[in-house]
């Protein structure tokens, strides 16, 4: 079996490092969800701007594609909007 290139390795290595900050992504938006499920809407905002700040630093550090950030912070900031109609 032939050895990994250093492209292989850097792949890996990348994953490795990208996997906490998806991860983290994705239970600060299930996170939001929940509290808004709850009715706890200033939870709710406050989980909705950090999940935000997490989008767009990912987003910068090319983690994500900018248009991913962009559509899924739109979502979170839809939802927060709607449930704060039906208050």
């Amino acid at each position: 079996m032939p050895a990994p290139s250093k492209r292989d390795k850097q792949s890996i290595r990348k994953h490795e490092q990208n996997k906490p900050v998806r991860t983290h992504l994705r239970t600060v938006s299930k996170n939001f969800y929940k509290a808004l499920s709850a009715g706890d809407t200033e939870r709710a905002t406050q989980l909705r701007d950090e999940a935000q700040k997490s989008y767009d630093k990912a987003a910068t550090k090319g983690i994500i594609h900018p248009n991913k950030a962009a559509r899924k912070t739109s979502r979170l900031d839809k939802a927060l909007a709607g449930s704060r109609s039906e208050s």
